[in-house]
């Protein structure tokens, strides 16, 4: 537990004050509550824990306000049937001012619990999360998106990166040039970034039948096929984010090893898990 001592993160209950169901595949979630005023509005791709009650409710333990070290201590001792479900989401969307946080779901089919809370999420509904308290200090915690002085970059998501997508490419300077590559399972669930998108080149594959990550993959060694010398050559004015299925990503690193690129440069992360679901403990 002593890795979370030094955690910003404190635990927040919300309720849910709206649902919108913007694609087959998302559905965007807003939360609310006075206390979200206090959360730490990092955007870009902003790491956040929710906590998915099993029992219909949660146990009188977990409540507001308990920093990490401590709610982790708390729900440890909870009995695994009774114990909440914990995830990782990216907060891309925070409004202190109005006490409100969105949160866009990719519903995994089957649903696995966080889609299968989603897609059921009526407005009353309470969640608990954690997120970093804006008076701790620790600027851009829970915040991978580090491209430095990088003025060519390139974005490759599947679908529950998306919302990290959407929070990157808003903040990329008028000089930075972004290359956006994207695996969906239909056109219409890649449509959802195109506001985001607009000005930037993007390639959209579908994935058909095949498992999750691997068109990503895919594109990702085609991609430095043609223009990999050119992001080794840039050093550091080059910069990649990749997310996606988490057996998948040391095949990324290894095309960007193999491309020459240098591995700081690079920045993968395996956003979820083509597994059945099970309980985060170290996460």
């Amino acid at each position: 537990m002593s890795a979370f001592r030094n955690s910003p993160n404190v635990l927040f209950e919300a309720a849910v004050t709206a649902t919108r169901r913007l694609s087959p595949g998302f559905v965007r979630i807003t939360l609310g509550d006075e206390r979200l005023r206090e959360l730490a509005p990092h955007h870009l791709d902003q790491r956040i824990k929710i906590m998915l009650p099993v029992a219909g409710d949660y146990p009188t333990e977990l409540r507001a306000g308990l920093p990490e070290q401590e709610w982790r201590r708390e729900w440890r001792a909870i009995p695994n049937p009774e114990r909440p479900r914990l995830r990782s989401y990216t907060a891309y969307r925070t409004r202190p001012a109005a006490g409100e946080l969105d949160l866009d779901f990719y519903l995994h089919q089957p649903h696995g619990p966080a889609s299968g809370w989603a897609a059921a999420a009526r407005p009353g509904d309470r969640l608990l999360l954690s997120g970093p308290h804006v008076g701790a200090g620790h600027p851009g915690y829970g915040v991978q998106w580090e491209p430095g002085p990088a003025t060519r970059v390139l974005i490759a998501a599947d679908e529950t990166a998306y919302p990290a997508v959407r929070g990157i490419l808003p903040s990329l300077g008028p000089g930075v040039r972004a290359t956006v590559l994207l695996e969906a399972g239909t056109a219409a669930d890649a449509a959802t970034l195109d506001d985001v998108t607009a000005g930037h080149p993007v390639e959209v594959r579908l994935r058909g039948g095949a498992p999750g990550g691997t068109v990503l993959t895919a594109m990702v060694g085609d991609w430095l096929a043609g223009h990999g010398l050119a992001a080794a050559a840039a050093e550091a004015n080059f910069y990649a984010w990749t997310a996606t299925e988490s057996s998948r990503i040391a095949e990324v690193r290894r095309l960007f090893t193999e491309a020459g690129v240098d591995p700081e440069q690079v920045h993968t992360q395996g956003y979820w898990h083509d597994r059945p679901a099970r309980d985060e403990i170290d996460d």
